[in-house]
């Protein structure tokens, strides 16, 4: 297995895991369960940090596909700006969900009141990395 391997198996990891996370983050803010927050603010966790070796294994992807026929060099660059927005979503989603879990072990007051935000973020990180994503499937 090498790097443009690596690339194409964990991105799968972080985009579902960030979207399958956002649902399950808003159930649980609508059945006001704690248990299914954290659960999600796990998954955010995992996603984030499947994300970093899926960004740096993305220039030996680029360079084992770029002078194949049929594959279009705008592609690659419009799936390379896309990316570098949607790892800093997709890390400060992971970022704020660590600080959350911290906080609600240790009974955090403001935690409540920024679950809402979160959620936000969720959807926003969700989607620019589904769209990335999204992007790098037209490549090839």
């Amino acid at each position: 297995m090498n790097t443009t391997h690596v690339h194409l198996l964990l991105n799968h990891v972080s985009i579902l895991g960030a979207l399958f996370s956002a649902v399950v983050f808003a159930w649980g803010i609508f059945r006001n369960d704690k248990s299914i927050r954290l659960v999600a603010l796990v998954g955010f966790i995992v996603s984030a940090l499947a994300a970093i070796p899926v960004f740096t294994t993305g220039e030996d992807a680029e360079e084992a596909v770029e002078n194949l026929a049929g594959v279009s060099k705008s592609l690659i660059e419009s799936h390379e700006d896309t990316a570098n927005v949607a790892l800093w979503l997709i890390e400060a989603l992971g970022l704020f969900s660590l600080i959350i879990l911290i906080g609600e072990r240790l009974q955090w007051k403001f935690v409540s009141k920024i679950t809402l935000p979160l959620l936000l973020l969720a959807v926003v990180a969700a989607g620019s990395i589904s769209y990335t994503g999204y992007l790098g499937g037209k490549i090839r």
